[in-house]
């Protein structure tokens, strides 16, 4: 069996649910939990992943959820902060520098036939 460990987050009252179900078929009274935590996952995994698989159970479509990238994320420097800003900010004002340099040669040029 692997030995790959998981760490995520679990909300209290689906720890709650394990706890109650691994106290169940799995005690262990010298944990603070009292079950095997681990045991009762992996069941639970397995169940809920045949349950998928066979159709019985149809997880809902996930809400969407907008992350920030892993760059924004880092610890950018005050210098890599303001030079991505300042290419975004390029990278978006491209087309309205493009159209306002055209309107002002035609003006300019307006001017200079006059």
């Amino acid at each position: 069996m692997a030995s790959t460990s998981l760490t995520f987050r679990c909300p209290d009252e689906v720890l709650e649910a394990i706890d109650n179900l691994g106290k169940e078929r799995y005690p262990a009274a010298n944990t603070k939990h009292g079950c095997d935590r681990s045991k009762t996952l992996i069941d639970i995994m397995r169940a809920g992943i045949e349950a998928l698989s066979d159709g019985s159970v149809v997880l809902p479509a996930p809400a969407e959820v907008r992350q920030q990238s892993s760059y924004v994320r880092q610890d950018l420097s005050d210098s890599l902060l303001e030079a991505r800003i300042t290419e975004i900010v390029e990278r978006k004002t491209e087309p309205l520098r493009a159209a306002l340099k055209a309107e002002l040669k035609a003006e300019l040029l307006g001017e200079a036939a006059a």
